[in-house]
């Protein structure tokens, strides 16, 4: 059976409106960096290289980062004439793992907090007192400022993705409260189906935030690189 042309159309509504959010936000990404980098990881306080604390939020942030799920396409099946999302509990469990990343701002992981930290260290030039991170470029030398700017503009490509996006009714709504404010179009967009697009545009959402924290994670990732343990 083939599929109607109004679910055809719907999908790719979400894909035009995903494709337009991009656009807006990479509208902040104005810095470019071709070639090779390196990073250069200084300190002399008497004190290991990451605190407690730091190393802690680096392990989390790693680990989760490797297993954030990446969402491609919806998939559809017919049953009994109708049609369904094949990978619906998919796109939910994608999103559950981005919680900690996109909406919780308390927890360790969460986008801001890991952006502060990598700041944080690029800004300091007194290694005795923090550690100091600093990038170089196979011909240009020392770019750290540049390379400040780069993941600035990422995080205000993230933040501009997340503002005109309801990870709010997402988490706060559906999949971690149950918010009273929310339960009546929970409900009408369950039955009606429009969540499946809900939760389409969101998981793709969510997939370009991972990517615009690529450069993060490689900064975390020189410092803890966990690797899982056989059984």
């Amino acid at each position: 059976m083939a599929i109607p042309k109004e679910i055809i159309e719907k999908i790719d509504a979400v894909n035009a409106r995903v494709e337009h959010r991009m656009q807006v936000a990479e509208e902040h990404l104005i810095t470019e960096l071709k070639g090779s980098i390196n990073f250069r990881y200084s300190i002399s306080a008497p004190r290991d290289i990451l605190t407690e604390d730091e190393r802690a939020q680096s392990i989390c942030f790693v680990t989760r980062y490797d297993a954030l799920p990446e969402f491609g396409r919806l998939q559809i099946e017919e049953r009994q004439g109708s049609f369904y999302a094949a990978n619906f509990y998919e796109m939910r469990g994608l999103l559950n793992e981005y919680r900690s990343i996109i909406k919780n701002k308390k927890d360790s992981i969460h986008f801001q907090k890991i952006h502060r930290f990598v700041r944080d260290k690029l800004l300091n030039q007194d290694h005795s007192q923090d550690l100091s991170i600093k990038v170089t470029h196979e011909n240009d030398g020392d770019i750290t400022d540049e390379f400040l700017d780069l993941i600035n503009e990422n995080i205000k490509a993230i933040k501009s993705l997340i503002k005109y996006s309801d990870f709010g009714y997402i988490y706060n709504g559906i999949l971690q409260h149950s918010d009273n404010k929310t339960s009546h179009r929970f409900l009408t967009e369950y039955a009606s189906g429009e969540l499946n697009y809900v939760f389409m545009y969101h998981a793709l959402i969510a997939s370009n935030i991972k990517i615009l924290m690529r450069w993060h994670y490689r900064l975390f990732g020189a410092l803890t690189f966990p690797v899982l343990g056989p059984l």
